[in-house]
């Protein structure tokens, strides 16, 4: 047997398990990407219909409109300076962890995962 011809088989072999384990990561990095996408489109969809119905409410119980928007706003306002001081433990933390297990988990090729 040739060993220059084994190494390149073997090289080559390495390239291709290399290139799947890419398509793989990519294919879980776009599917989280787009799973997160639809929650959040939802989620927004039900907060403009939850914050209109608030509004609404709010200035027929204050019996001003004016009022009711800028409470509404307001909290909204609030909501979002939370979620912006926390944005590295809910957010940044969680794709890092993601990203490491991708990339640096070991895996078996003689283990077929369900």
């Amino acid at each position: 047997m040739n060993i220059k011809r084994s190494v390149k088989e073997y090289l080559g072999l390495k390239s291709d398990a290399f290139k799947l384990g890419l398509v793989e990561n990519f294919s879980l990095v776009i599917n989280q990407f787009l799973g997160t996408l639809l929650l959040i489109l939802v989620l927004l969809t039900a907060l403009v219909f939850i914050a209109t119905g608030t509004n609404k409410w709010l200035g027929m119980v204050l019996d001003n409109a004016v009022a009711a928007s800028f409470i509404t706003g307001g909290f909204f306002l609030l909501l979002f300076f939370i979620l912006f001081l926390l944005r590295k433990k809910l957010f940044i933390n969680s794709f890092v962890r993601l990203f490491a297990k991708m990339f640096f988990e070991e895996k078996d090729p003689n283990v077929r995962e369900n």
